[in-house]
């Protein structure tokens, strides 16, 4: 099982690895594609439901937000740090597939391997 796990996560690395860097403006171009993007964290906010989610925002502070990445409190514990507090004001790159929710772009982010503080 180990071996397993191992070997879907170096093919999932090997795949972020060769993804194409865009802009946050031509982000809309690439729905349903794997792409990096580069951009400094405009605010970080978690949500107050039952779920933690956080939310990344990028372009402008939310809700006006060009772009989001969002990381689900199932996967907080693949980081190391707690993201809204770390990356707020940060300079980073998120790796992912583009997808749009409720008419905005976003990433979901699954590990902090798909994230690189610049």
């Amino acid at each position: 099982m180990k071996k397993l796990l191992l070997f879907i996560t170096s093919i999932c690395l090997w795949h972020l690895s060769f993804s194409q860097t865009v802009s946050l403006d031509s982000l809309t171009n690439y729905v349903g594609k794997t792409v990096t993007v580069c951009s400094k964290v405009q605010s970080a906010y978690i949500s107050k439901g039952e779920k933690k989610t956080t939310y990344l925002s990028f372009g402008a502070a939310y809700p006006n937000a060009i772009f989001t990445g969002v990381i689900f409190e199932d996967n907080l514990s693949k980081f190391k740090y707690t993201p809204s507090e770390y990356l707020k004001d940060k300079n980073i790159c998120i790796t992912g597939k583009v997808s749009i929710f409720k008419e905005k772009l976003q990433i979901i982010i699954l590990s902090e391997e798909q994230i690189k503080v610049e």
